[in-house]
């Protein structure tokens, strides 16, 4: 044996295995955070960070591996004025000026170091300092003391939102026992945390812990509260900026927070903010700032101060054992960007789903329904490579599509015919699918529903409002809708995982305040903005500039909402686009990229920022159009990935390396359920059944719109020759009052001034009533003790005499001209007691009329009756409802908006318009729970997770599989009627043909060989061939590839 050659084979194995890798990176430059340091006061202190950045672009933290030195260039002694720790935290010593060096191997930095204020007192600050460490000890949380009932009688404003009752709660309740000036050794909030007296919460509280030394040090000062000349937190600064990335093995990074004063001061606060993370998964961070990746993926750390929040989001990268990037196919930026952060974590995407996959996937995203056999048939023979992208454009264009997408919006919107009632939630479902349908850019769409005003059964978009009585409520609506805002948590506090104050709570709601609802009719009034609880301070509305929040304040009747919408649609908004292309996303690939998909901020972050990002501005620069969304998502790799993952992408659940598999929603599955048994029949059927019903409107349309100037010229003729007409209707109130007697007396408008229909009354303001008429009996819901006023004019070709039969729950005055004419505390039902007669003169001839109510039930009625021998003079508009009459008396000075209301009323008057619109409603698609208007309320879309839309959270849709779904299925009514139908839809088919057939209806594909074996000895070998299709249906719609979409 060659001993020489072994001895120097051994000495090369060891010189390798001591030299560094080949390829490792060099460090090429050093930098310390802050650049400079000013420290100007003796407990003064901040935190360094010093960082390296290496050969291969990584920037890595060397705070703990660097060699600090002090001098050079100023007087003094450095580490005589400052002292510093190899974990880089400075303090303050003696004042005057250095120089502080940072170095590792031939590498350097230097920052100047000025110390000042240390001969000085400097007390803890209570608001600043204590309230801080007792917030950073999880003390004010709400499952703690900031509980609203507090916890073992002691109760703290929830993280230090209240300082007044916290300094009451610390220093004079419990006994005095809490806070001890003369041995603040002894004060409970000291003990208890650190156990050295019982305490529920455990031990949370340490002597080298930071919050000691400052509540212990707080106490021995006197517990005392701040000066009035305390400078207030404007905000603060995290330093190594929102986004990081750490490369394994270094996988620490040390965090800065400074906070920033309105005197222009700076203060180091690193170890008294409070540190949550996202995924304690992934990283973790100590006390002082310090975070330690766990392992790979995504985390935030949110950082809070005080009332001041800011997060950064830390990516964990390692390499993974064998992992190699594959070749894969890129359709646009959407896979650019997935692919960029997958490559970065070693993902590997999942290949591209088959055809068969692909077309099932597609129309239960895009229309909610199965494919039909034939469409299924002659996609999948179809051999051109543009094929996907075509039936993506299709089906775009498709009222199957228009349908199942306004329901999703809908239920946001909460489209509930229990609350919408009178025909509203079909009229709002018909508008929002004809939007859809007609690509209604988003922006436009928010803004129509958002300012709508008028009633709601003539104007649809109104509804969204007319569904939301409260304001809070709809404020709290419409920040989740369209900013993916929870905010209720900012109604009683600031907001505690997000920047969200009560201030802007309230300057929102300023927004909705002012809004009246009078039955269907929705108005505005001028409210003066809600004012925050807190402080009592009226708060302008949102989004309002400056010179029309004064206007706003002084009474003018300016529309909050119209200033808000500007706002929320605007391209520079950091809300609008970014939920809502979130919500298109989500909705297609099964997760959001920022999940739950309506709960953005800054303690959630998006799992992509660049995609999510991209995904908006595209968004915006297609104005906003969804269909182009739809479009771009659906022809990307990603879409079209398999469900089926790979050992380097099955633990990914975030990151879109595969399609996710998804329980078809309520709606999907009992639709899909009816097509695979034969009840439903396929909806190109419906759709061309219901286009030739369309042809058919259209020509009636064209016919009528042709007359329709004629029929309002024979109208106004006939008005010019009847004695009196008609006119509108307005409403003021109900106004409550103390008593019948008030209610009776009190009168809140001058009556006998002509009626100013511009001014308001106790923040009210007077509402068009568009389907009041005479001889109409007119209800409040208001069941209190009150009054109301009611205006109508009556314009009077040449004198009348008329008589008044009143009918009213309890009492009634009428004014004509200025004049009372009747007056009654109490009508009774006695023909002389309830008629008036009285002459009408040339002209407009005004009526204030004032119901009267003692509690309960509240309504009236007036009927005008004509005295004069020639009665029929005065019926010539009979037929002519109020308000129909003032609009074509208005002819070319009617708005728009009027102009439809008038031509939708000409169109029910002939009749044949709503008979052809029934039947395109009833033409069998209201059968397709996907393309109602509405829910269809039963026990299988109830177990399934339809929602009662009662909120605007996504989370009201459930999808979480439960016991009673599976009775649902196994022996529930709708499943068991559905399937004994089956049989007689089916029974002509060959066994071959049946199996191929209910395969292609059920799951968009053929049987396999092995499939159409065992079906045909199934049905072979049972008894009854129609029970054996029956049990054959059953067992496919029980499947997972059935109840699932891949």
């Amino acid at each position: 044996m060659n001993y020489k050659y072994s001895i120097l084979t051994f000495f090369v194995i060891l010189l390798l295995a001591a030299a560094p890798p080949a390829m490792a990176a060099d460090l090429e430059t050093l930098s310390i955070y802050p650049d400079k340091l000013n420290l100007n006061s003796k407990r003064a202190k901040a935190q360094l960070i010093v960082l390296g950045e290496y050969s291969d672009g990584v920037v890595r933290d060397l705070t703990r591996e660097v060699k600090y030195f002090a001098g050079g260039g100023f007087s003094g002694g450095a580490f005589e004025i400052f002292g510093l720790t190899t974990e880089g935290l400075v303090t303050a010593s003696a004042d005057g000026k250095g120089v502080l060096t940072a170095k590792m191997g031939d590498h350097q930095a230097t920052i100047n170091v000025t110390v000042s204020g240390t001969r000085n007192p400097d007390p803890v600050r209570f608001r600043s300092e204590a309230l801080a460490v007792i917030t950073k000890q999880g003390c004010n949380a709400g499952s703690c003391h900031g509980s609203p009932e507090g916890k073992g009688g002691f109760s703290l404003s929830l993280f230090a939102f209240d300082p007044v009752l916290d300094k009451k709660s610390l220093v004079r309740s419990g006994l005095n026992r809490r806070t001890n000036v003369f041995e603040p050794e002894q004060s409970l909030i000291l003990k208890k945390p650190m156990l050295r007296v019982p305490h529920v919460g455990g031990k949370k509280l340490r002597k080298t812990d930071v919050a000691y030394t400052i509540l212990r040090d707080w106490i021995h000062e006197g517990c005392n509260d701040d000066p009035v000349t305390e400078p207030i937190c404007v905000n603060i600064e995290v330093f190594p900026g929102e986004n990081r990335i750490l490369f394994a093995p270094f996988h620490e990074q040390q965090l800065s927070v400074r906070a920033h004063f309105d005197d222009g001061s700076i203060r180091d606060v690193t170890d008294i903010a409070t540190y949550t993370i996202s995924h304690s998964d992934v990283i973790g961070v100590t006390a002082d700032g310090l975070v330690q990746g766990k392992t790979r993926g995504q985390s935030a750390v949110t950082v809070r101060y005080m009332e001041h929040l800011q997060s950064v989001h830390f990516t964990i990268c390692e390499d993974v054992e064998g992992f190699k990037w594959p070749e894969v196919e890129e359709n646009s930026f959407v896979d650019s960007l997935v692919n960029k952060r997958l490559q970065l974590l070693q993902y590997a995407p999942s290949a591209t789903c088959s055809d068969e996959v692909f077309i099932r996937r597609l129309y239960l995203d895009l229309t909610g329904l199965l494919p039909s056999i034939n469409v299924t048939r002659k996609f999948l023979q179809d051999k051109s490579e543009t094929k996907r992208s075509d039936l993506i454009n299709k089906l775009l264009e498709s009222r199957a599509f228009a349908h199942f997408q306004s329901l999703r919006i809908a239920d946001l919107m909460r489209v509930n015919p229990k609350v919408l009632t009178d025909g509203r939630a079909e009229l709002f479902s018909e508008w929002l699918t004809n939007a859809v349908f007609a690509n209604m850019p988003f922006d436009e769409l928010a803004e129509k529903v958002l300012t709508a005003r008028g009633d709601s059964r003539f104007v649809p978009e109104a509804n969204y409002i007319a569904a939301i009585n409260d304001p809070k409520d709809l404020t709290e609506s419409t920040a989740q809708v369209f900013m993916g805002s929870r905010i209720q948590c900012a109604k009683c506090h600031n907001h505690p995982f997000e920047n969200w104050t009560q201030n802007d709570y309230y300057s929102i709601g300023s927004v909705f305040v002012g809004i009246n609802h009078v039955g269907p009719s929705i108005g505005i009034s001028s409210s003066g903005g809600m004012s925050n609880p807190t402080t009592g301070k009226a708060m302008a509305p949102w989004g309002m500039e400056d010179d029309r929040v004064e206007l706003f304040k002084s009474g003018q009747e300016i529309d909050p909402r119209e200033d808000f919408s500007n706002w929320l649609t605007s391209d520079t908004n950091p809300f609008f686009a970014r939920v809502e292309v979130n919500r298109i996303w989500a909705h297609l690939l099964g997760r959001g990229i920022v999940e739950p998909i309506d709960d953005f901020r800054s303690s959630n972050p998006a799992s992509n920022v660049d995609l999510l990002e991209a995904l908006a501005q595209d968004f915006i620069k297609s104005g906003y159009d969804r269909k182009h969304m739809y479009r771009l998502i659906c022809n990307s790799q990603t879409y079209q990935r398999t469900t089926v993952t790979t050992e380097f992408n099955e633990t990914d659940d975030s990151l879109f390396s595969h399609a996710t598999a998804r329980l078809l929603t309520a709606e999907q599955l009992q639709d899909a359920i009816g097509y695979t048994t034969g009840v439903l029949q396929p909806i190109e059927q419906i759709d061309q059944v219901i286009a030739s019903t369309r042809d058919e409107l259209q020509l009636v349309q064209k016919e009528l719109d042709s007359a329709f100037n004629e029929w309002q010229q024979e109208y106004r003729r006939r008005f010019d020759e009847a004695a009196f007409v008609h006119g509108r209707w307005w409403l003021i109130g109900p106004f409550k009052a103390g008593s019948h007697e008030e209610a009776q007396m009190k009168e809140l408008i001058d009556e006998s001034e002509p009626v100013d229909l511009t001014q308001e009354i106790e923040g009210k303001k007077w509402l068009l009533q568009t389907d009041w008429e005479n001889n109409r009996t007119n209800t409040f819901t208001d069941k209190n003790i009150g009054a109301a006023y009611s205006y109508h004019e009556v314009m009077v070709n040449r004198p009348c005499k008329i008589r008044i039969t009143c009918t009213a729950d309890d009492g009634l005055r009428i004014i004509h001209n200025g004049k009372r004419i009747y007056d009654k505390n109490q009508i009774i039902d006695v023909i002389e007691e309830r008629i008036v007669e009285f002459s009408m003169g040339v002209g407009t001839n005004r009526f204030l009329i004032k119901p009267i109510n003692k509690g309960g039930a509240f309504h009236f009625t007036v009927n005008f009756t004509y005295l004069e021998d020639n009665e029929g003079d005065a019926n010539l508009v009979s037929d002519i409802p109020d308000y129909h009459a003032h609009l074509i008396r208005l002819g070319d000075k009617r708005t728009n908006s009027e102009t439809n209301i008038l031509r939708e009323y000409y169109y029910t008057r002939d009749g044949r318009i709503p008979v052809l619109r029934n039947r395109i409603r009833q033409g069998g698609r209201n059968d397709y729970s996907t393309q109602r208007p509405y829910p269809q309320r039963s026990d299988f879309l109830k177990a399934f997770g339809q929602p009662e839309r009662m909120s605007a959270c996504v989370c009201e849709r459930t999808d979480e599989p439960t016991l009673e779904q599976a009775l649902q299925l196994l022996n529930g009514r709708h499943v068991h009627d559905q399937v004994n139908a089956s049989a007689e839809k089916h029974r002509e088919l060959t066994d071959i043909e049946l199996t191929e057939h209910l395969y292609l209806a059920a799951l968009s594909r053929y049987p396999t060989k092995h499939e159409q074996t065992i079906v045909a000895e199934f049905i072979t070998k049972h008894e009854n061939r129609d029970d054996a299709i029956r049990d054959l249906i059953w067992a496919l719609v029980n499947t997972a590839e059935f109840m699932f979409q891949h």
